[in-house]
C-alpha cells in the first residue's frame, strides 16, 4: 500500500489520506455510482470494460440506470480533507431490487436487493468498504429488508471482507460467486 502512494505521489498524482465520512446517495450521485461500478468490475486494475460498454450493456447498466428510483439505498464514503471543505466521493456501497425477468449478477429473489460496492483503488486497505457495509447496514435495518445478496468474481480479494463480515454462499458460477447475508449479521459483523 505504501509503496503505491509512493509511486502515485512520484507519478505526480495527489493521493490523499485524510479522514473519511459517509453519506446518504442521492440522485446527483448517478455518475458517480457509473464510476464505482466500473472500479467493481474492473476491480483487476486492468481495463475490461469502459464506462460507455457499461452503460450499453443492459446486463451491467441496470445497476445504475435511472438511480434513485423507489427503493434504491446507498451510501457514498467521502474524502473530508478535500480543498476548502470539499467533501471528494472516494466510495460507494447500494442496494438494488430486481425482478427475475430482468436480474443482476447475484439475483437471489425480487425481494432481496443486491449489493454493488466499489473503493478507489488508491483508498483501498484502509477500512472504507467495511464502513461503507456499517453505514449501509443500518439503513437497510431501518428500511426493513432482512437479506441482501451480491456477486463476486472468482479470484477478487474483496470475497474475504464479504465472508467475514458474514456473508455465505449462495450459488457458484462459472466465473463467479453469489453470496448472501442477513441484514442483522451483517449489522453486529461490522460493528464488532
Amino acid at each position: 500500500m505504501k509503496q503505491r502512494v509512493q509511486e502515485r505521489a512520484l507519478m505526480g498524482e495527489q493521493v490523499r489520506q485524510g479522514p473519511v465520512g459517509v453519506r446518504e446517495a442521492g440522485p446527483e450521485d448517478a455518475e458517480f455510482l457509473v464510476d464505482m461500478l466500473l472500479a467493481a468490475i474492473n476491480w483487476t486494475g486492468e481495463d475490461r470494460y469502459t464506462r460507455k460498454q457499461i452503460l450499453k450493456d443492459k446486463s451491467t447498466s441496470l445497476y445504475v440506470a435511472g438511480w434513485q428510483r423507489e427503493g434504491d439505498l446507498g451510501v457514498i464514503a467521502v474524502d473530508l480533507a478535500g480543498p476548502n471543505g470539499l467533501q471528494i466521493p472516494i466510495g460507494a456501497a447500494w442496494v438494488r431490487r430486481f425482478p427475475a425477468r430482468n436480474p443482476g449478477f447475484g439475483f437471489v429473489s425480487e425481494d432481496v436487493p443486491e449489493l454493488s460496492m466499489a473503493v478507489i483503488s488508491h483508498h483501498r486497505g484502509r477500512g472504507i468498504g467495511s464502513g461503507l457495509l456499517r453505514a449501509l447496514a443500518t439503513r437497510l435495518q431501518a428500511a426493513g429488508i432482512t437479506r441482501i445478496s451480491l456477486s463476486v468474481e472468482h479470484g477478487n480479494p474483496a470475497k474475504s471482507l464479504y465472508e467475514r463480515l458474514g456473508f455465505t454462499l449462495h450459488s457458484e458460477q462459472e466465473t463467479a460467486t453469489t453470496m448472501v447475508a442477513d441484514v442483522a449479521t451483517l449489522a453486529q459483523s461490522v460493528r464488532s
